[in-house]
């Protein structure tokens, strides 16, 4: 059955308006305090799309803070865009995540009247384009607490099945147990599929992802703004066209004000510092141009076996690298900041054939292959560390808050590290044992 006209509207999510970014200390006052407004600009840059596109209405698909007890600046900045949709005429539709359930801390501050604020209960509410034709039918949930372990979009389907004209579910879920994330209100791809539902609006999974593009659409549109690298690449929203022919059409919008990405430089044919000077001078003017006028966060990763790899691995060495290259940067709209210059480089003698010789040097590299593997995550590294001294005293509570911010591949690359320079120690004066392997 078709529509009485086209429509188009706006899917967000994980706003995280007050997030703390962290480790942002370690940059530059004036690179902290952008990457502190850089959540609430991208949220302004959806409003300011909306308001140019001049959408029926906007969804909200929850974590719109990123604490359950939000800061009075994240709710008065969030009503200040819904107030701008409000006078332009347009509604939006919101519900609560895990991470900003209903049960969390929130002043009293009214929303304007075409805001729709989903209860902890399914709720349908009718959809209407900006003009007050009805086109169908909008179906929601909000988290009435931080976790929900129940599958609410099976309960969603099944209440709004058989409903006539163009219907949409809003809600914050794992769907399909996507690895990574909270497998919170779970569901699979077949809850979704068996329902009267056309377009499902979801919100949990930090990066944009289509996982069915039609029967029905399923969506999630990421977070709106890069908070770490580990959230790399584009962030924003999808605009959503909807034809009179039911025809619905996605498109992903950037609106994220800084973009954190990684990069890698091979730096086996490189002979000097000032080489690797100018490739990484390089590769920031690369990002600056095809940046778009926004800011970039670089983690950049030397590999390769290098005669430099000696003075790469000396203790600040790449951290005073990135100083250098960043003094010009923190002034600028479009900097280019290098978070990061981590060291994977391996010197250049064989340690392939020296893996295999029955040696001092052979065990001490097969025993240190054997230590990374079991070091997956954070408590393994803490107990294989306890197994090999022999005791826990070298735990502390700094050390510990340190570690919970790794991840499983930093812990690797820690281990990793420690091996290249263990071996470079132990083959100092050793040119003999290189000439033959």
């Amino acid at each position: 059955m078709g529509l009485q006209q086209n429509f188009t509207f706006l899917h967000c999510a994980d706003l995280h308006l007050d997030s703390p970014f962290r480790g942002i200390r370690s940059y530059s006052p004036v690179i902290a305090q952008k990457l502190s407004k850089a959540v609430f600009r991208s949220f302004e840059r959806i409003i300011d799309l909306a308001l140019q596109e001049k959408v029926d209405f906007v969804l909200l698909a929850g974590d719109l803070y990123d604490s359950a007890d939000r800061s009075l600046s994240a709710q008065i900045a969030l009503r200040e865009q819904l107030v701008r949709l409000s006078y332009a005429g347009i509604s939006a539709y919101i519900v609560h995540g895990n991470h900003d359930p209903l049960n969390g801390d929130q002043a009293k501050l009214a929303l304007p009247d075409k805001v729709f604020r989903f209860k902890n209960e399914v709720e349908v509410f009718p959809l209407q384009t900006k003009d007050g034709l009805n086109i169908g039918n909008i179906i929601g949930y909000s988290y009435p607490e931080s976790e929900e372990n129940k599958n609410i979009a099976r309960k969603m389907a099944e209440s709004i099945q058989g409903a006539e004209g163009f219907n949409i579910a809003l809600l914050h879920c794992n769907a399909g147990g996507i690895q990574d994330y909270a497998n919170y209100a779970p569901c699979v791809l077949d809850d979704l599929r068996q329902s009267s539902i056309d377009y499902w609006a979801l919100g949990h999974i930090h990066r944009p992802l289509v996982i069915s593009r039609q029967d029905p659409v399923v969506v999630y549109p990421g977070t709106i703004q890069g908070r770490s690298i580990r959230e790399t690449g584009a962030h924003g929203c999808y605009l959503v066209k909807v034809s009179a022919g039911r025809a619905i059409q996605s498109i992903f919008c950037p609106t994220d004000q800084i973009r954190w990405e990684e990069e890698e430089i091979d730096t086996s044919h490189l002979e000097s510092d000032q080489d690797i000077f100018e490739a990484l001078h390089a590769l920031r003017e690369k990002h600056r141009t095809i940046a778009e006028k926004r800011g970039i966060m670089l983690r950049v990763t030397l590999t390769g076996n290098t005669s430099l790899s000696r003075r790469l691995s000396r203790e600040g060495y790449l951290e005073e690298m990135a100083e250098e290259l960043n003094k010009t940067e923190e002034t600028l709209s479009d900097f280019v900041w290098f978070e990061r210059i981590q060291n994977r480089v391996h010197p250049l003698y064989p340690i392939e054939n020296m893996r295999k010789t029955e040696s001092f040097i052979g065990d001490f590299i097969r025993e240190m292959d054997t230590f990374k593997s079991e070091c997956c995550g954070r408590e393994n590294f803490f107990s294989v560390i306890d197994e090999a001294l022999g005791t826990t005293r070298w735990r502390g509570r700094e050390l510990d808050s340190f570690l919970e911010e790794l991840s499983a591949e930093e812990i690797r690359e820690i281990v990793e590290k420690a091996m290249v320079q263990g071996l470079d120690g132990l083959l100092q004066g050793e040119d003999n044992l290189l000439c033959d392997l």
